[in-house]
């Protein structure tokens, strides 16, 4: 009976936390927009105005570039230069929010008695600054939700995630300098997991969310 145990408690686990992670990624996008002319695209230049949107270290972006260029040759689609492609793809990873600190009894008791800034705990912060670097890429890609009525489901009531570790992926026109095509995925990557460990999760989330490219 322990024996049975033994390997069914692990198999549970793995079954729990795979059921928390979606088998699909949300999209929607502009149904004026003529995808099947699309045969190139490109990734703003990192010292562009039109990239510098959050900062995140080479080794992230070329994980999730590398990512995306790979299911983007299975389209048969080319990787262009800017003043040749079709699109521009832009992407966002929305920062996850730092936990609450620990405080021990005394502090904590301190901290109520004061009302001050101090008081205030620091995740809120990371919260706001959250927020405020989503609306600037937001703005910078030009994002019209009313707009992007459209999914590969024909659900005009799609939910593009925009929680602390969703990855959004967007596809601009060169032309209107607007987002044409959103798609967004959970990727909550955690600092002990190792490079393999991450690579797999960017791989898999990036996979999902273009397969809803539409065509």
């Amino acid at each position: 009976m322990s024996l049975i145990r033994f390997f069914i408690f692990p198999l549970l686990l793995i079954i729990s936390s795979c059921s928390n992670t979606p088998s699909t990624a949300n999209s929607h996008y502009f149904r004026y927009f003529n995808f099947n002319e699309v045969k190139n695209y490109t990734f703003y230049g990192r010292n562009s105005v039109d990239f510098d949107y959050q900062s995140l270290d080479d080794v992230m972006r070329n994980s999730i570039e590398f990512a995306i260029e790979s299911e983007l040759d299975k389209k048969n689609l080319t990787l262009q230069s800017i003043e040749k492609a079709d699109i521009i793809i832009s992407y966002f990873w929305v920062p996850l929010m730092q936990e609450k600190p620990k405080i021990d009894k005394q502090s904590r008791r301190r901290m109520n008695n004061q009302i001050n800034e101090q008081a205030v705990p620091q995740f809120h912060f990371e919260e706001v600054d959250k927020n405020n670097q989503l609306r600037r890429y937001n703005q910078g890609v030009h994002y019209c939700q009313a707009c992007l009525k459209m999914s590969m489901e024909d659900n005009d009531n799609i939910k593009i995630d925009t929680q602390p570790g969703a990855l959004i992926i967007d596809l601009i026109d060169p032309k209107s300098k607007r987002s044409v095509w959103r798609s967004s995925y959970p990727l909550v990557i955690k600092e002990k997991e190792n490079s393999q460990e991450k690579q797999t999760k960017i791989k898999q989330a990036i996979s999902l969310m273009m397969d809803q490219y539409p065509v």
